[in-house]
């Protein structure tokens, strides 16, 4: 089983600047289309491990980046589920 998070954002301007500033402090993330499963306004999300997300939430709070929402992901061989995150 793997476990990992994806950030949604409401622009790619935004997604790709939050995968700038992540990967300028060095947090283990990447740009990936966003999962058929999720609904986004923008085609890109950010995916990252979920022991970096409260790391990348500050850097995000600090940078002003505004996200449509984090999910939580876990695949199981070709099934991966989604939970949005609750706590923003």
């Amino acid at each position: 089983m793997q476990t990992y998070g994806v950030a949604l954002f409401y622009s790619t301007r935004e997604a790709m600047k939050a995968e700038e500033i992540a990967k300028e402090a060095q947090l283990a993330v990447r740009i990936i289309p966003t999962p058929e499963k999720i609904h986004a306004s923008c085609g890109f999300s950010l995916k990252y491990p979920l022991a970096e997300e409260s790391t990348l939430l500050s850097l995000l709070a600090g940078a002003q980046i505004n996200s449509e929402g984090f999910y939580h992901a876990t695949r199981e061989g070709l099934k991966t589920e989604y939970t949005l995150r609750k706590d923003k």
